[in-house]
Order: structure tokens, then sequence, then C-alpha cells
């Protein structure tokens, strides 16, 4: 099925159809929209209507087809129907614009959370999300990661202003539920855990020297830590500050060059630098 010419002429010359109206009006059809008119399809060695439904089904199963490959656990999660209601659902809602699939999903996780039923279990959009962005994490641009004898290296009045570079690749997800222990079980092809009320504050995610997508769960002064490196651009002693509101002040030094180092070791970080700011009395 095809349009030879720029315009279409219509019942021997009768009518003259745009490309942009037939590229249009073939477009919403497919998208289960506007009907295109049969008498607008060349003629070939199938009928128009045949034709039409073939285009109309590659395209819900090419959209189909991307979801799934960026959300395998989830489908996995959801079930066969389920699954088809989800798809239906997202693709009448957020139909392609965009010659790359890499982003077809991005409001996949926005989608679960605001439509029933899936609205009624949040970790069914916390599992989206996660997955999402282990495609982020996995898609991340590159950088050189440097070792911990740099920090090492650092005159000791030096380290009250050290600024953090973290790798492109790190993320940090928080979810409310246990979704990410349910995406490991799956993946594990084991059962399942019931979901319930997550008790890891957030999880870190990034990819590693072999280009392998890592993560692990952080806790809450670790947390406050990549957050305040990441996110605030603060200095080293402003983080101590920052861990001093939950952690004892005593406690603060030791806990965050534990950090520090454990970040090193995981190739998390990619530049270090210092304000001068000068360290306390």
């Amino acid at each position: 099925m095809h349009w030879r010419n720029r315009n279409a002429t219509i019942a021997g010359g009768a009518r003259v159809i745009g490309l942009e109206t037939l590229e249009r009006r073939f477009l919403a059809h497919v998208r289960g929209g506007e009907t295109f008119p049969p008498e607008w399809c060349a003629q070939g060695l199938v009928g128009s209507d045949v034709g039409l439904s073939i285009y109309t089904n590659a395209y819900s199963s090419r959209l189909r087809e991307a979801l799934e490959a960026d959300h395998p656990i989830l489908a996995l999660y959801l079930g066969d129907m389920l699954w088809a209601e989800f798809c239906a659902g997202y693709i009448e809602a957020h139909p392609s614009r965009v010659r790359s699939l890499r982003i077809f999903g991005a409001q996949v996780p926005e989608w679960l959370r605001c439509n029933k039923p899936f609205a009624n279990h949040p970790a069914i959009s916390e599992l989206a999300a996660f997955e999402r962005e282990l495609l982020d994490v996995f898609d991340a641009a590159d950088a050189e990661r440097i070792e911990w004898a740099i920090v090492q290296s650092l005159d000791t009045a030096a380290w009250p202003g050290l600024r953090l570079q973290f790798h492109p690749s790190v993320r940090l997800l928080s979810t409310t539920t246990n979704a990410v222990e349910i995406w490991r079980a799956l993946k594990d092809e084991q059962s399942p855990p019931d979901s319930r009320p997550s008790i890891t504050p957030a999880h870190m995610l990034w990819r590693d020297r072999q280009r392998i997508s890592r993560f692990r769960p952080a806790d809450e002064a670790e947390l406050i830590a990549v957050r305040s490196f990441l996110s605030a651009q603060d200095d080293f002693a402003t983080v101590c500050e920052k861990m001093a509101e939950i952690c004892r002040a005593d406690e603060v030094p030791v806990l965050a060059i534990g950090f520090l180092r454990r970040w090193f070791d995981e190739g998390l970080i990619v530049g270090v630098a210092n304000d001068g700011r000068p360290s306390p009395d």
C-alpha cells in the first residue's frame, strides 16, 4: 500500500490531496484516530482494508516491543493481561512523536502512578522508575575516573573546601516501597516478595569501569552526603555539617571519609576541586 506522487488524485482527478494531508490522516489512522479513506490508497496485491490493518497492528506491536525491551521485569510482574492493558493505555496517552524509541517510555512511571488499577499499587510505578534509571545509567556519558591517591596527596588544610565531581552515570533513586527487591527477585527468576514499605531510603546506581550497571542501597547519612556533593555542590565541611544533623558529631569525620573512600573504590568520582576554604581552628 502506497501513494506514488506528492499529490494524490482522487476519483479520476476530481480532488487532489496533498502529501501532508495524506501523511497526517494515515498517522491518525494507525494511532486509532481518524479513519483513512480506502480510496486514497494505491491498489496492490492486498485490499486497502487489509493493508491499513497491517500497518495499524504493526505500529502498535512495535511500540509494545519497545516498552517490553525497556521494562522486561515490569512486564513479568504485571502478567499478560495487565501488561496489555498498560501498553494500550500508555500508547494512547503518549503516542511516539520522535524517530528514536529510546525516550518513548520516558513517561511510563508517571503514567502508572496516575492511572488505575496501577496507581493503587505504588510498587508498580517505582519498579518502572528503577528500570528507567538503569537505562539512563547504561546510556550516560563516560568520563575518566580518578584514584583515591589524589585525595590522599592533598594537604590537610585543603579538606574543608574539597568538592567532588561524580561520574555522569551516577543516579539516586528514592522509593517508598520494596520495588527494587521485587525487581531483583524476578531478575533472579525467584518469586517476588509482597509489596511493602521500603526500609531503604534510596539506592545508588552507576555504570562501572567494565560498563556494567550497578546499584546498591544507601542509608540516610550517605544519602545526605551524596545529595550534598552531587546536587548542592557543597564542599566537604558543609557536607559534614549536614551529616551532623542526624549523626553524632564525633562520628561524622570518620563516616564521611569512609563514604569518600568507598565512592573512589567503586569508580564514582571523576574530579576533585578545592575552593580554598580554610580549615576550622
